[in-house]
Order: structure tokens, then sequence, then C-alpha cells
């Protein structure tokens, strides 16, 4: 490479990453309470019912000496109603449906796995997913180190190739999350998942999942020879 070459400067784009799997301190509980009839009347006594029964088993475990179960918010009742088709092609009578929702958050994780057995062997309620996460403190001081560690890894690529160019100096351009610059499509959203091992006796045990939390950055650099 001739000396003009390596003391033009040359324009550097990377991506840098930054990652960490780490064990989650909550899990979200999400049950649901369905109740289906053909009595209208009859479907809202007893989703009423079911609704008060997971509502107590939530206090009653919010109100326990371990404080295991740290939050929980339930959703008012909806009913609606729908008239099926037979195998025939023929309207058959009313059906009415009930349904109503409450989330739970745990902070000993342990104690999930009782306390949804329990639940789900109730009337009309179903345990429909968990939620694995983190506490906003400990999910702040996470992204900011893998902030610091993408920065690191953006600046440490450019200057494997700039001196593979053979040039010593750079200089940051610029710096953005990705779609700052330039628009990209939306990722995907976190799946809520539901893990368990099933034992022979006793309740329910979960296995957590990790929670992963990501950072990319875009950078551009100009690297130049030193005068």
């Amino acid at each position: 490479m001739s000396a003009d070459a390596r003391t033009s400067p040359v324009v550097i784009s990377v991506r840098g990453e930054a990652s960490a799997d780490v064990i989650p301190e909550r899990v979200t509980v999400h049950v649901g309470v369905d109740i289906d009839g053909p009595d209208k009347a009859a479907v809202l006594h007893r989703a009423a019912e079911a609704r008060e029964r997971v509502i107590a088993a939530a206090r009653a475990a919010h109100d326990a000496d371990d404080r295991a179960l740290v939050d929980w918010s339930a959703s008012g009742l909806q009913v609606w109603s729908e008239r099926p088709w037979s195998a025939e092609g023929v309207h058959v009578p009313l059906v009415f449906h009930s349904r109503s929702t409450l989330d739970a958050i745990f902070a000993g994780i342990d104690a999930v796995g009782a306390w949804t057995d329990q639940v789900s062997e109730l009337d009309g309620i179903s345990i429909s997913g968990l939620d694995w996460s983190l506490t906003d403190s400990t999910r702040h001081e996470l992204e900011e180190q893998c902030q610091r560690d993408a920065v690191a890894h953006a600046v440490a690529k450019t200057s494997v190739y700039a001196s593979a160019l053979g040039l010593n100096t750079v200089h940051l351009i610029d710096l953005a999350e990705p779609g700052v610059l330039s628009p990209q499509p939306p990722e995907p959203g976190p799946l809520r998942t539901m893990s368990l091992a099933a034992g022979t006796s006793g309740p329910t045990e979960f296995a957590p999942e990790p929670v992963r939390i990501a950072v990319e950055v875009h950078a551009r650099f100009e690297a130049s020879s030193a005068s």
C-alpha cells in the first residue's frame, strides 16, 4: 500500500454487540377464568364465584409470611354469547361465555408450583402462561453494562480492521442504536413461555427461562495513519 493510500482517511462501519443471560428474579403467572353454558345467569354466577376464589388465593399468598407473591391484578368479567351451528347446518340455542384474568407476580419462584397447582384445580380456572423477568433495577444495571460492552466491541472490531489496513489512528464519527440512523423492521416481541419439570409427587416444579439482555450499536469510524 502506498504512503498516500495509508494517509487517506478510511470510513469503517461496524456493529457492536453484547448480551447477558440472567436467572430471572420474578415470574408472572397468567391465570384465565373461563366459564361457558346455555344459561346466562348461571354462567355469570359461576364466573363470579370462580373469579372470587382465584382472587382469594392471590390475596392469601400475598399476605403469607414469606411474601412470595409480591403483586397481583385482576380484570373484570367479560360476557358474550354465540349461536353455534349444528352438524346439520342448523343454529342451536345460544351459548354464553364469560372470561376474566388474573396476573400474579412472584419473587419466590419456589412457591409458584404449589400456588398454580392450587388454583388450577378450581372450577373454570387454568394457567395460560408464565413470564420470566427481572426487577427494574437489575435490568437497568445489566443494560448499562451491555451498552458499554457493545461500544467496546465496536471499537475493538474497528481497531482490527484499521490495523489490517495499516492505519493506526481511529476517530468516531457516528454511534447509534439500530433503526436510529436508518429505519429497520421491528423485531418480534418476547415469547411467553411455560417450562415445567413434572415430578411423581409434590407440587409442580417450574424451570426458569433465562432472561436475555441484548444490546446492539451501529458505529462509523474514520481511520488514518498518524501524521
